[in-house]
């Protein structure tokens, strides 16, 4: 993938969890529950810190921690320190866990290609980050930078596990053939699709591929962009617009 490999340390990742979930809890301070959340399906901020909380619960199972065995139970409509509470307990579950694991440990995941506790740390990083970025928006706190190269692990991620594969799971196809490449700085992707099926590689230069649209930019706004945390004036895009609009359209899909 032009000279770098996308991919990062775990001992990165896991300093990266914790500091992501200080962030987002931080941000709640002086928020209120039902303030909406841009870009996240008309949720409320409540909602989005207790489907992180969710999320954490969701991967302690799947991890086999004994503190999933402990499900924590809400009331229909908490408070905003409730829910954040619950999550920031959680999360220090799921950073024990990680902790005291190596990161080739196996374990049940999602995902085909990767069995072991690496993925759920990268998973709960990334969505970790995108909603400690919702929250921020929500709560008029200014957002922090992500790292170019984290949000180059992030695109990754969200085209080879949800649009790759969550697509193919939920029976879900293009409706006309199609090509984009994604580049950002040194990674670049080339992204098919048509009724049988979606494809992701990583190409050397997107350009020799002559995809039908190029979709780039700075790596943290594509990767908020495929979350469709941010609009389409955040990325650059060159060629077939319904090339783009067929791809942002499927992420949609798969991450919902």
């Amino acid at each position: 993938m032009n000279g770098t490999e996308v991919g990062l340390d775990y001992g990165r990742m896991l300093d990266l969890l914790g500091i992501e979930a200080q962030l987002l809890i931080a941000a709640t301070h002086d928020a209120h529950v039902d303030t909406p959340v841009w870009g996240a399906s008309g949720r409320t901020l409540g909602e989005a810190v207790r489907q992180l909380g969710d999320l954490c619960e969701d991967a302690l199972s799947w991890l086999g921690s004994v503190e999933a065995e402990r499900r924590w139970d809400l009331p229909d409509q908490p408070e905003l320190r409730e829910v954040t509470g619950r999550f920031g307990v959680r999360l220090a579950d799921l950073l024990a866990e990680f902790g005291a694991r190596p990161p080739h440990d196996p374990c049940p995941t999602w995902w085909p290609e990767q069995h072991t506790v690496r993925f759920w740390l990268r998973r709960m990083l990334h969505a970790t980050t995108v909603y400690r970025a919702d929250v921020q928006a929500a709560a008029g706190v200014v957002a922090t930078p992500i790292e170019p190269d984290v949000a180059a692990d992030g695109i990754d991620e969200v085209l080879r596990l949800w649009f790759g594969y969550r697509l193919y799971a939920l029976g879900i196809t293009a409706t006309r053939p199609c090509s984009v490449g994604v580049s950002v700085a040194d990674w670049n992707w080339l992204v098919t699709a048509d009724q049988n099926g979606v494809a992701v590689v990583s190409s050397d230069d997107v350009s020799t591929t002559t995809p039908d649209a190029v979709v780039g930019g700075d790596a943290p706004s594509v990767y908020l962009w495929m979350w469709g945390r941010l609009p389409d004036r955040a990325v650059e895009t060159s060629g077939d617009p319904d090339a783009i609009a067929q791809l942002w359209g499927l992420l949609q899909l798969a991450t919902r």
